[in-house]
């Protein structure tokens, strides 16, 4: 037998004649390489956790231009990203190895567990494979907990933003600016807001609040398309300049900066539990509302579900497009790489089937041809409202199911988080992402 190569054998392993050499003598050769491999892969995990922990520190040291190594710059991008693309509610039970499970929405939303499952895969997506390793915080907790605060962070300069442009969207002068305006101000007693949040014959709120509908009857072929929602969609992308006509979005939005092209089952859903939350009596966020009693974290996973579930209805192909095009109207998309063109890559086709396969960030239904369009002035309807009508069969998983062992309070970003001011201008505070590339021959 060949002796092995010696150049590359390490001085503290075993040495040994391989011809003369016994079976006994040959199994304790192996089992102390063994065991030093065991360490060098401790050592290793080690340094790289050394590693990303000076990471860490030189980006808290450093300002600007001077953030060298870019750590927190990645971070708060990759949070904006999931934020409003993938799921307004996190916890640090995402931070795992990447489960291997069907991304089918009735394996999704089976239960609590599999939709954290579903985050972190989607997690795995998102963030570069290089970073991989800092993923599971079982081995590294820091990434984890920094992706965490800046998601929390995020979430609430969002709400901070729709809560200031409040008087632009719902262009009422019959209400109170500072009404509006004031995260702490009390809305509970105002007949308008009311109306706005709940029907009639209702006894307190409910999934279906008026202000998600463009009229005022319960019309499900039309949830989420109401005027307040629309815009409030529209400034989480292209923040509150973006509501005035004839203004392009501010550059430093991130819709613009990060190219934003479509909307998502997740942000649709977003943008419907923000608008009722800024409008609600809870003056400050929390999974549960305070004051309302609103369990907002159950409610858009509802939301979230009933999406995913019903992608192939006409009508809620329809919901997306509606919304798509007034999101995205009158803006130029790009995508990172590709600025300034405002071309589809994909075909109608592919667009139907990765609603289909639904990745927590399915693609809209937009058409190519339909050009600019014009962001409709409205008013929010105020009009008395009809009764809700029960529309058995219409919508499939329409109903919240109680989320068990949610993780709430961790990292601050399910649990309360105060409306604070930022010094980062307003356009340029919303949630942020990329988009979702269209795959063939996923499931």
């Amino acid at each position: 037998m060949p002796a092995p190569p010696t150049d590359f054998v390490d001085d503290e392993l075993p040495q040994i004649d391989y011809d003369e050499a016994s079976r006994t003598e040959l199994i304790e050769a192996l089992k102390s390489c063994q065991l030093n491999n065991t360490k060098l892969q401790a050592e290793n995990r080690e340094l790289k956790k050394e590693n990303s922990d000076l990471m860490a520190v030189v980006s808290k040291k450093r300002r600007g231009n001077d953030d060298a190594l870019g750590y927190k710059s990645q971070v708060v991008s990759w949070a904006k990203k999931f934020l409003l693309l993938r799921a307004l509610f996190i916890d640090n039970r995402m931070f795992r190895a990447k489960p291997t499970m069907s991304m089918d929405p009735a394996t999704i939303f089976a239960n609590d567990d599999l939709y954290s499952k579903a985050l972190t895969v989607a997690l795995y997506e998102d963030i570069p494979t290089k970073f991989h390793s800092l993923l599971n915080s079982q081995e590294y907790a820091g990434l984890a907990k920094d992706f965490i605060r800046e998601h929390g962070d995020g979430r609430s300069s969002l709400i901070l933003t729709i809560r200031k442009a409040l008087p632009s969207i719902l262009k009422n002068p019959n209400i109170d600016a500072d009404l509006l305006t004031t995260a702490g101000a009390d809305r509970r007693d105002d007949p308008i807001l009311k109306k706005l949040l709940k029907f009639p014959n209702d006894r307190k709120p409910t999934l279906w609040a008026p202000v998600l509908f463009p009229g005022p009857t319960q019309d499900m072929t039309q949830i989420f398309t109401g005027p307040a929602v629309l815009k409030v969609h529209r400034v989480m992308y292209f923040g509150p300049s973006s509501l005035i006509v004839g203004k392009a979005p501010a550059p430093n939005s991130n819709g613009v900066r990060l190219g934003f092209r479509e909307v998502t089952a997740a942000s649709i859903s977003e943008a419907a539990i923000l608008t009722r939350f800024v409008l609600s009596p809870d003056k400050e966020w929390a999974s549960k509302g305070a004051v309302s009693g609103i369990d907002w974290e159950e409610q858009y996973r509802a939301y979230h579900k009933m999406l995913a579930s019903n992608m192939h209805l006409p009508h809620v192909r329809g919901i997306f497009k509606t919304v798509q095009q007034f999101v995205f109207a009158g803006i130029k998309t790009s995508s990172p790489g590709t600025a300034g063109s405002d071309q589809d890559d994909g075909t109608e086709d592919d667009i139907v089937d990765a609603m289909r396969r639904f990745e927590l960030g399915t693609d809209s239904v937009a058409d190519e041809d339909d050009g600019d369009v014009v962001v409709p002035d409205v008013v929010v309807n105020l009009a008395p409202a009809d009764p809700p009508q029960d529309l058995p069969g219409e919508l499939e998983g329409v109903v919240p199911e109680p989320l068990n062992q949610r993780g709430r309070g961790h990292g601050g970003s399910t649990g309360t988080a105060r409306e604070t001011d930022h010094d980062a201008d307003a356009d340029d505070t919303v949630a942020s992402g990329t988009r979702t590339r269209r795959r063939r021959g996923r499931t």
